[in-house]
């Protein structure tokens, strides 16, 4: 069974940024994900419940600098 990490690099008012990682391999190397904050929270629920509980979502703890330039 595969595993879902999804890793929040920057969270606006509307949006959300972040990473997202099946079985601990980047998926979107092209850069990072955005998604507007209704849809990321029902990404997030379908993920989990497909996969049965194993689907993670966390802050990074390392954002990137052009986020506060």
């Amino acid at each position: 069974m595969n595993r879902y990490q999804l890793i929040i690099i920057k969270k606006s008012r509307f949006h959300i940024f972040f990473n997202f990682f099946v079985n601990d391999v980047l998926t979107n190397t092209d850069g990072y994900i955005c998604l507007e904050t209704k849809d990321f929270d029902q990404f997030y629920k379908d993920l989990f419940k497909s996969s049965r509980g194993q689907c993670i979502k966390a802050y990074s703890t390392n954002p990137p600098a052009e986020f506060y330039s």
